[in-house]
């Protein structure tokens, strides 16, 4: 008997064909096995702010998709710049899996982190999870095909990691209204996570510095929010010095250009993104804590 979980209402058992660029939205029969199950999507979206336990395996956490192909190997968009073209939609390869059909084992060998077990569990129409025992952590996947998955809502979704995707951004234009703003003279930011905190560091080195002989003046940590247009975030920067804060309209020129209005002055800043980080070492996504509508389908 397969060890793997499978919830499904009996009105909706049906047979279906399986492959890897067309499968019907339909539900898995009980008798579907393993290596089918997780081939029947082309996108499995990790649902990372719902990952239960007390355990991390960095693979996992810096993947917003994964993908699972017939001849045995892993893919994962770990980046936000470049999604939706990286590898065609599919981001980079990362590994190989296998699978153990009689215990309902995924077995993932990622090329950095090494092997891990997880035991699969199909908990809904189009999702499962993933539980590694030794690490006690589970991570929920839901799958999409690759014509109905918006890239575009799950790049604004997370600009918070964007922006963390260049060893740092290089102010190369502004427009002034107020020069006496102490922001009119820093020239260079770059963003990270510190543990579970966003972090910042901010410089007044002239634009031309290499990035390696950059003095970083300043540093605090940061948050994105939501404006109503999907395409603008507010920034707030949160500095260590005299707790004092900046907040700025952010918009999105493209992957590697962004627009910095100050809400107090109105003075517009242009940076660009200097050294694209394609698969970041010490990355760690960071759960939201709030409620978010998690869903990819394209409308």
């Amino acid at each position: 008997m397969k060890k793997f979980i499978v919830y499904i209402p009996l009105l909706f058992i049906l047979l279906s064909a399986c492959n890897w660029t067309s499968r019907s939205d339909k539900w898995l029969d009980s008798d579907t096995d393993l290596k089918s199950l997780v081939q029947s999507y082309d996108l499995w979206y990790v649902d990372f702010d719902r990952t239960e336990g007390t355990g991390n395996i960095d693979f996992m956490s810096k993947a917003f998709t994964m993908s699972f192909t017939p001849d045995f190997e892993v893919y994962a968009n770990n980046n936000i710049v470049g999604l939706g073209i990286t590898g065609n939609g599919y981001g980079i390869g990362i590994g190989i899996y296998s699978t153990d059909e009689y215990n309902g084992i995924l077995r993932i060998v990622d090329d950095l982190s090494g092997a891990y077990n997880f035991e699969v569990t199909q908990t809904g129409y189009n999702e499962i999870s993933l539980y590694n025992r030794v690490e006690n952590v589970r991570y929920y996947l839901v799958g999409y095909m690759m014509y109905q998955f918006d890239f575009d809502k799950l790049f604004y979704d997370n600009i918070t990691y964007y922006l963390q995707e260049y060893e740092a951004w290089r102010k190369y234009n502004d427009d002034l209204l107020d020069n006496t703003q102490p922001f009119v003279h820093e020239n260079f930011l770059t963003f990270f996570v510190q543990g579970n905190t966003n972090v910042f560091l901010s410089s007044e080195s002239l634009p031309s510095t290499p990035i390696a002989q950059i003095y970083w003046d300043y540093t605090g940590t940061y948050s994105v929010s939501n404006t109503i247009r999907n395409q603008d975030k507010q920034l707030y920067l949160y500095y260590d010095v005299n707790n004092s804060q900046e907040v700025f309209l952010m918009t999105i020129i493209d992957d590697a250009h962004i627009r910095l209005q100050n809400l107090d002055t109105d003075n517009i800043y242009y940076f660009e993104g200097i050294n694209f980080i394609q698969y970041k070492p010490n990355a760690k996504r960071v759960k939201s804590g709030a409620v978010q509508n998690n869903t990819y389908l394209k409308l």
